[in-house]
């Protein structure tokens, strides 16, 4: 196997290899994408200072990633796909030697067919954009994460993401139809979309929550739909967690798929809806769609919801949520103010879920230095529910500030193997869940992983030491 070029030198012979492509070295713009937005990184990077890796390349097409790939694959060079950093599971961490591969030029929303529902888009374009973009042709995705204005399309795909909609419209592995990927040896593979297929498994999981180790995404074809002729919602103060995770096992059990199914504990209603939660936990509710649709159901999940002890607060608390949902503060801002804190998204059955919810909460909370330990739920299924666990505590020095952290993680993924869960619902591996990955899916299953690394990039240049070790 050849040996990676020395960085000083990695952009000479990329300018030679591949003429046009755009090459960043500086130091600047290098660091700015040498890692994610992983709090355990942000915090290592104040101790020990930022990770760089030697070189950036920002290719305008399929044909230019398919490139750079074939030469890192001669020559033994890792690459590290990158979108916009909005990861927070550390996926994008650079160790000096890479060359980090900005999908960002490739932007372009390419078509849009509405006879069929379809959109297919590069995978650099902002979410953000790509939804605009959609809405002004009359058409919406449905897929509205937080971070829909830092995050790309290819970023959605390659974490298995989902967005605050997703008990209407699905996640990410629903709406993906089709797609072009370029594997490690540079071969460009196409996956057609089509309405359904029974050729075989569907290659194109493959790829998706694969975090850039087996191909990195060129091109996408999403499912769409007509923009919704109406919203209609209601918040309700619930009488405990309980009773407002019942209502929305009724909901989901009774066939109703409200695109807004948010439960609130009492502590984190308390933080976000002072006037009407009281002490309370509460729940949000919004259907959307056609009139008929929506006036439908929404009478019929208030029903449900008044059944549990559920006390209607009108719409307005859900308008100021829709308003200022993502205004949420940045890590770094938390780490300026001397605290440390993250978010843990799990899932687990309605059977478990209150268990689960009680028992986190509790244990972290015991947790030195942890003064806040609360959750919501987001997205709902009929068999169960996520739960966004939520801690922050007080920072001390940054060696302090990382083993709670890391005590925190540990805290709350082992109480979600013990009861049952999966210890990731929307944000993937990376490196922070990468220990109890094989708790999950068994050593058999992290091996069959492994071994589909190794087929698909025999060299290991596909970001190296994410979700799985070979």
């Amino acid at each position: 196997m050849a040996q990676p070029p020395a960085p000083t030198e990695l952009a000479a012979i990329l300018a030679r290899e591949i003429p046009g492509l755009e090459i960043l070295s500086d130091v600047a713009s290098v660091q700015a994408r040498s890692r994610d937005s992983w709090v355990r990184s942000l915090m290592k990077s104040r101790l020990e200072g930022p990770p760089s890796a030697a070189v950036v390349v920002r290719p305008g097409s399929a044909g230019e990633v398919a490139a750079v790939l074939a030469w890192a694959d001669r020559t033994s060079t890792p690459v590290i796909p990158f979108g916009l950093g909005s990861g927070v599971c550390g996926a994008v961490l650079a160790q000096g030697r890479e060359v980090v591969l900005d999908l960002g030029k490739m932007d372009r929303l390419l078509q849009v067919n509405g006879d069929t529902l379809t959109a297919v888009v590069e995978p650099g374009m902002r979410g953000s954009d790509f939804e605009a973009a959609l809405a002004a042709r009359g058409f919406t995705m449905g897929h509205w994460p937080q971070s829909i204005e830092l995050s790309t399309v290819g970023g959605w795909c390659a974490t298995r993401a989902s967005g605050q909609f997703s008990t209407l419209y699905g996640n990410i592995e629903q709406m993906l139809l089709g797609c072009e990927v370029a594997l490690a040896n540079g071969r460009l593979l196409r996956l057609p979309s089509v309405p359904r297929a029974a050729t075989g498994p569907d290659l194109k999981h493959l790829f998706v929550g694969s975090e850039g180790i087996l191909g990195v995404f060129t091109e996408l074809t999403f499912r769409i739909h007509p923009a919704p002729q109406r919203q209609l919602g209601r918040a309700f103060t619930m009488p405990t967690l309980r009773a407002g995770l019942e209502a929305l096992r009724k909901i989901m059990r009774a066939g109703w798929t409200p695109a807004v199914t948010r439960l609130y504990d009492a502590t984190e209603a308390g933080r976000n809806f002072t006037i009407i939660a009281d002490g309370k936990p509460v729940l949000l509710l919004m259907s959307e769609g056609t009139e008929a649709r929506v006036e439908t159901e929404a009478a019929a999940i208030a029903a449900i919801v008044a059944g549990e002890g559920g006390i209607d607060r009108g719409d307005e608390p859900l308008r100021s949520w829709l308003d200022h949902r993502n205004n949420v503060p940045t890590f770094e801002s938390l780490l300026e103010q001397g605290l440390v804190a993250d978010t843990i998204e799990v899932a687990i059955s309605w059977d478990r879920i209150g268990d689960l919810f009680e028992t986190v909460c509790a244990r972290g909370a015991k947790v030195q230095s942890v003064f806040a330990m609360s959750g919501h739920v987001s997205h709902c299924y009929t068999q169960g529910a996520n739960i966004y666990f939520t801690f922050v505590g007080a920072q001390g020095d940054l060696d302090t500030a990382i083993r709670i952290y890391d005590e925190v993680w540990k805290t709350t993924i082992e109480t979600t193997i013990e009861l049952g869960g999966t210890i990731a619902h929307h944000h993937g591996i990376g490196r922070v869940r990468k220990p109890w990955l094989s708790r999950e899916i068994g050593e058999g299953g992290v091996a069959l992983l492994a071994a589909l690394k190794r087929s698909f990039d025999p060299n290991g240049i596909l970001n190296p030491g994410v979700l799985v070790d070979t």
